[in-house]
């Protein structure tokens, strides 16, 4: 069992307000040495206009207060992607049911079930492996509601598939041909939790099958 965090959003964050604090850094004290030796040689007579420099100055201090303001926001955003993936850890090892159409075989075993919004005539059930083939398939229930499904990780043929994402997909057809919607749970164990590194999106892992925390509907 892994518990994984990414807190790319934050490190880059910070990284990038560093690399900027330092390259204004460096332009300030270039800038404060021109005007110093600007000053120190000024004609008295015919002295220069400060008020624009000093304008400068108001300016880069904005900056270099805006640049901390985002290495401070870098740094909140790591801390709360940790706080939320301790959280989610508490998942592991647990089983849990989610809204999805991707489904774990763990252990030689699926498990999930579907809901029918309204009876149909007729319904498919179809599992397919990772490269979109059909790998099983049977007939469903046809009155509307919820329906336990269990698959054995067999083929028609008695070949044992390997533990994995499926893709399973409920097909259901009213007397008159129309489609009947048809939602699928799906249900697992918990072996990770990992937080996406693109999307900062938490998400629980069953084996090879990644679930958004948001579509976990029980736990246990």
């Amino acid at each position: 069992m892994v518990t994984q965090v990414s807190g790319t959003a934050g490190t880059d964050a910070a990284a990038a307000a560093a690399a900027s604090q330092k390259k204004l850094t460096t332009d300030k004290t270039q800038f404060l040495t021109l005007l110093t030796a600007q000053l120190k040689n000024q004609d008295p007579l015919s002295p220069m206009d400060s008020t624009e420099f000093t304008n400068q100055l108001v300016q880069y201090s904005a900056v270099e207060q805006q640049i901390s303001i985002n290495a401070n926001l870098g740094t909140l955003i790591t801390l709360g992607q940790q706080n939320v993936l301790a959280g989610a850890s508490a998942y592991v090892g647990k089983a849990i049911q989610a809204s999805s159409d991707q489904a774990p075989l763990q252990s030689g075993s699926m498990n999930a079930s579907y809901d029918l919004s309204g009876n149909a005539d007729s319904s498919t059930i179809v599992v397919r492996d990772a490269t979109g083939a059909v790998v099983y398939s049977q007939q469903g229930e046809t009155k509307a509601g919820k329906h336990l499904f269990q698959w054995d990780g067999k083929t028609a043929g008695g070949q044992q598939m390997p533990d994995g994402a499926y893709t399973l997909t409920v097909t259901a057809l009213g007397s008159d041909g129309t489609p009947v919607d048809a939602t699928t749970t799906v249900y697992g164990t918990v072996t990770s939790a990992t937080i996406d590194q693109t999307t900062s999106e938490t998400k629980l892992n069953m084996g090879s099958v990644s679930i958004p925390l948001s579509k976990v509907v029980a736990v246990g």
